[in-house]
């Protein structure tokens, strides 16, 4: 009976797993320790469902109890890669010393369990799985041919990429299918730190002018991309003239690819680098740059439109706010003395701490508003595009310094007139608070 199955061809231990009754899951791996206990229709064994649960206590029963137990789960993992996937330390570690062999098992995409504890950038899991056998940082998997270094690379967990160059020294030396390294990997996906960890240690800079199947280095790579490195682009050993198959320098995907901003920053940064025009196909060239330049001059007018319109909308915005901190500077929270004497007209919360950073806020907040103002005003009519959004950029961070500042005037001046009821008084600022690390994320993601 203990061996039978019912028609999810679940047996009694797949049961006793799957709803944690560890005294149960004792008395029948007790009584049969020979048996293999198979998986079910779900390709789950009892020791991939308990491993997958992080029922430890569970996994230590049936390792230390059944003889040979099946450990597959679906899609050809182990339970070690159900351990690795959901980061469970102590599973991981009995898994392993229970059978080492496991941390080369692949599953059906080829991927080992080292493979996930890279990708979910999960450091302790690789440093026991490297610990158990470092030669499973070779293992590739079966349709990109990476390696778990380039699955980090391409996530940018550089705490991995760390544990994994420390264990083996060799490894960043491998290429993926298309001949990519870590560095073409971690530029494709735009992961800016992973790029200044791989540029920051002497023995991978030699990473930097190797090129792919295509010909391409990291650094044409990065021009063809929205993401910009400097530290890339202004490296000493940085070829600005390798080509790539298609006879092009870094500059020239630069100045060939339409996606790049039509402002040339990016072909700007290029060029002060010491960057040059490979000139290899001059006729084909010369007509692909007429048509780009055609593209970017239509482009050029449309976006400059839609910044004068958002100059508009930030003009409003600031106008808003020098009305708003105008007033609330002549209507002060608390009011004024009206008694006769030395003190008659002035604030009075002037003597408190609150009231003081209220009133430097408040007028930070006009000052900056209206200068804000002023340069759009002044802005507004200029045909100069270089200059125009350089003072649009300014006139954008004042607005944003302003509505800080205006924030914490609001904070400070509620404050000042809850000093009595102490308990509503921090909750307000607490809240109040609370809207500048939003507000900092917010403006970060746009």
């Amino acid at each position: 009976m203990m061996r039978m199955s019912n028609e999810a061809k679940d047996t009694s231990l797949h049961e006793a797993v799957r709803n944690h009754h560890t005294i149960t899951v004792q008395l029948l791996t007790q009584e049969d320790p020979e048996f293999c206990y198979p998986a079910n229709n779900m390709e789950e064994t009892p020791l991939y469902l308990a491993a997958k649960r992080g029922y430890v206590g569970l996994v230590f029963v049936i390792l230390e109890t059944c003889t040979v137990p099946a450990y597959g789960g679906p899609g050809g993992r182990t339970a070690l890669h159900s351990a690795v996937i959901h980061n469970l330390e102590g599973c991981t570690r009995k898994l392993l010393q229970w059978k080492p062999a496991l941390s080369k098992e692949a599953d059906a995409y080829g991927w080992t369990p080292l493979h996930y504890a890279a990708r979910f950038g999960y450091v302790l899991r690789a440093r026991d799985l490297l610990n158990a056998d470092k030669s499973v940082a070779y293992i590739v998997d079966k349709d990109n041919k990476k390696t778990a270094l380039h699955l980090a690379a391409s996530q940018g967990h550089v705490r991995v990429l760390e544990e994994l160059i420390s264990h083996c020294m060799d490894s960043w030396e491998i290429v993926d299918g298309r001949g990519q390294n870590i560095l073409h990997i971690a530029v494709k996906n735009g992961k800016k730190r992973a790029i200044k960890f791989i540029l920051q240690n002497f023995p991978l800079s030699s990473l930097i002018n190797q090129k792919d199947v295509d010909g391409n280095t990291p650094l044409h790579l990065l021009a063809a991309s929205a993401c910009y490195e400097a530290g890339l682009v202004k490296h000493p050993k940085a070829d600005m003239m390798a080509f790539n198959n298609d006879s092009l320098t870094p500059l020239d995907v630069v100045c060939s690819n339409n996606s790049v901003e039509p402002w040339g920053f990016t072909k700007r940064n290029f060029t002060n680098a010491g960057a040059n025009l490979g000139r290899r196909d001059v006729f084909s060239r010369d007509k692909d740059e007429i048509v780009t330049k055609e593209r970017h001059h239509v482009l050029e007018k449309v976006l400059l439109t839609d910044i004068r319109r958002s100059a508009d909308t930030h003009l409003i915005v600031a106008a808003l706010i020098t009305i708003a901190t105008f007033a609330a500077g002549f209507t002060v929270p608390g009011g004024y003395d009206a008694r006769q004497g030395l003190d008659h007209g002035t604030a009075i919360l002037a003597r408190k701490a609150a009231f003081k950073t209220f009133v430097i806020t408040d007028f930070m907040a006009m000052i900056f508003s209206t200068t804000a103002m002023l340069i759009y005003v002044v802005v507004a009519g200029d045909s100069d595009r270089d200059k125009f959004l350089r003072h649009y950029a300014s006139a954008y961070y004042l607005i944003v310094i302003a509505v800080g500042a205006m924030v914490l005037a609001f904070i400070t001046g509620m404050y000042a007139v809850l000093a009595h009821s102490l308990g509503l008084a921090i909750a307000l600022c607490v809240i109040g608070c609370l809207s500048f690390p939003v507000n900092y994320f917010l403006l970060r993601k746009a």
